[in-house]
């Protein structure tokens, strides 16, 4: 079963490069398709130098998480493989992880999509994988569990999948997107299911997006609009294709009144919900 590795990074050399190691450890035959988002730091001359074998997409800096992965993921379509593996570069991989990612596969039946269980590297404690019905965070509870709100951290995905649903949709810049092909890959009766150990070790980030705290209210509506922000369009795009049109308008309204309120008042009514 031939399987392509996806990934993009940007200006984060040493955990691209421990990443890498981790994989070619536990999966030394893998393709990897890289995009480098227009990084600065050298890490382009260090994929070249200690990983030869890399396939290397080039992007500007414009293309942050959602489209570097698209990219490499049209690049890595042109050749045949079987499966796909969506990987984040700040994950170490564990000697576990094929094993848990294909049983999890062979178990659930052909065709499902298989998120790995990525925990704290200090705590041990389950941060990404995705989430079940109630939005709890899926825990490794030594069994499968279906998961509804799907992160990308470690995701595979078989050839069948592609063929019925495609890639990641290039309207999301940064993030939603893996959010985004989890549920459409439930809304066309594909499955989505969670390991039911830990594959890989993280780190969590800690990201308010919807809300800039401490700035000004021009600066706040920049940050919105862009790509780590909360852009109001990729939000309603998403929400109106999975939640409907009405849920879709009340998320953006809602997102600009938070923003054109003054901290204070922000911090009265949310608490610490947007402070960070």
């Amino acid at each position: 079963m031939r399987t392509a590795v996806i990934m993009t990074c940007h200006n984060r050399c040493e955990l691209t490069r421990q990443c890498l190691r981790s994989l070619y450890e536990v999966w030394p035959d893998v393709d990897v398709f890289l995009t480098d988002d227009g990084s600065t730091d050298g890490t382009v001359a260090m994929l070249e130098n200690d990983f030869p074998k890399v396939h290397i997409i080039q992007g500007d800096g414009t293309l942050f998480w959602n489209r570097g992965m698209h990219r490499a993921w049209t690049e890595a379509l042109k050749k045949d493989f079987d499966f796909y593996l969506w990987l984040n570069d700040d994950s170490i991989l564990l000697p576990n992880i094929k094993e848990e990612l294909f049983a999890t596969y062979q178990q659930q039946g052909q065709g499902c999509i298989v998120s790995g269980l990525v925990s704290d590297e200090y705590s041990k404690l389950v941060i990404y994988g995705g989430s079940d019905a109630s939005g709890k965070l899926v825990g490794h509870s030594g069994k499968p569990e279906v998961i509804i709100r799907m992160n990308g951290n470690v995701v595979l995905v078989p050839r069948q999948v592609v063929e019925q649903i495609g890639i990641l949709d290039p309207v999301y810049h940064h993030d939603l997107g893996d959010v985004d092909y989890g549920l459409r890959a439930r809304e066309n009766g594909i499955g989505v299911w969670s390991t039911g150990r830990v594959v890989a070790k993280g780190r969590v980030n800690k990201v308010v997006r919807i809300r800039k705290w401490g700035a000004s209210l021009r600066h706040r509506m920049k940050v919105l609009h862009s790509p780590l922000g909360c852009p109001p369009r990729q939000n309603f795009y998403f929400r109106r294709r999975h939640f409907g049109l009405l849920k879709a308008i009340a998320f953006v309204l809602y997102v600009y009144v938070i923003n054109i309120m003054p901290d204070t008042i922000v911090r009265w009514v949310w608490k610490n919900k947007y402070v960070l």
